[in-house]
């Protein structure tokens, strides 16, 4: 008994021990947030493009050869973004700043045109008096809302610029030895790890990997194309700044399927100003972004392993993001996959032991 009682005081003292580790190590991550935002940008980017330069590598290329193409083609892409995509995106929403207490004028005129065509037809009904008031109640303060989230979203792009430019050197370096040295620092993560467990180790690396690869890579490739297709459409249409919502909607497409929904919101606004077929036309492009994005796109680029809930990447999002800033929302998503893909082994495992135990 005292031998049980001393192996179970040396076990929570063993789990105190690396619970007290752990609020260390994240509250010296709290301290340096802002020196390790580079660094974790670089290892995401390394980890999201190393099958990329793997591919490369099995047709024949050396490795070093494999990562220095993917990395030139990743420095030719944030050049064009960064010298033609972001200037015109930033144009376009200033434009769309000052536009659009024009836009909820006329938007507003048409509701309240509908609204008395219905008051000649039902008098009884009161009803343009009714939107009347409502719409001024709520408009009251929506431009100004409407411009502090403007100010809000121009904020965040400089101090998104600002964060790769301070990382300008630091992030390529990172990356580049990241995806150089993939190899070793896998092997160096296991042989840290107890050797009698190494088996275990690399099966619940493995299973993070799933996880945490699928969701980025995968969340990515469908950014870009909710993104791109939202813009493309609504520049056909004519629809005013296509470029601002089609990054709106990209970028909100990090939490899956929120991406065509909240781009369709604009959209409608200024489709609403132009004619009912514009109308029509945006709820038929947004609808059938989510449509193929959810029965072709996610099925093929996602795999039957779909990695996080969109419930789990809100609340990751916006807990990292609370608690430690960039480096939170960059961090967020990758801590959340491994936490999922350990949960995914601990299920794994105790399946195993129950087939086990029921064929004794």
């Amino acid at each position: 008994m005292p031998e049980a009682r001393e192996e179970k005081v040396t076990e929570w003292l063993k789990r105190f021990y690396y619970l007290l580790i752990l609020a260390l190590a994240l509250y010296l991550v709290h301290l340096l947030r802002d020196v390790l935002v580079p660094f974790v940008l670089g290892g995401l980017l390394a980890y999201a493009l190393t099958p990329a330069a793997r591919f490369l590598n099995k047709r024949g290329l050396s490795w070093k050869l494999s990562v220095v193409i993917v990395f030139l083609a990743l420095l030719l892409f944030f050049a064009l973004l960064f010298f033609l995509i972001i200037p015109e995106a930033l144009s376009q929403l200033k434009a769309l700043a000052s536009a659009a207490p024009r836009y909820i004028e006329d938007f507003v005129g048409k509701i309240l045109e509908a609204a008395r065509a219905l008051d000649a037809r039902y008098p009884e009904l009161h009803l343009a008096e009714a939107v009347e008031d409502f719409l001024r109640n709520f408009l009251g303060n929506f431009e100004n809302y409407l411009q502090t989230i403007t100010k809000n979203i121009l904020n965040l792009v400089s101090l998104f610029m600002s964060v790769l430019f301070l990382g300008f050197v630091v992030t390529p370096f990172a990356l580049y030895y990241f995806m150089v040295d993939a190899a070793k620092i896998r092997g160096a993560l296991v042989r840290i790890l107890p050797r009698e467990r190494h088996r275990e180790y690399v099966e619940i690396l493995r299973d993070v990997d799933r996880v945490v690869g699928n969701f980025i890579r995968g969340r990515l490739i469908l950014s870009l194309f909710v993104g791109s297709t939202a813009t493309v459409g609504l520049l056909a249409m004519g629809i005013e700044f296509p470029l601002v919502i089609g990054i709106i909607a990209g970028i909100a497409d990090v939490i899956p399927y929120l991406g065509p929904i909240v781009g369709a919101i604009p959209a409608l606004l200024f489709a609403s100003t132009k004619s009912l077929w514009h109308v029509v036309g945006v709820v038929a492009l947004f609808s059938g972004i989510n449509f193929v994005e959810g029965v072709v796109v996610t099925p093929r680029v996602m795999g039957k392993e779909t990695g996080l809930h969109p419930v789990t990447v809100l609340f990751a999002l916006l807990v990292g993001g609370k608690l430690f800033g960039a480096l939170g929302v960059i961090a967020a998503i990758p801590v959340a996959g491994v936490l999922k893909g350990i949960l995914l082994h601990q299920k794994k495992t105790k399946t195993k032991v129950t087939e086990h135990g029921n064929t004794l």
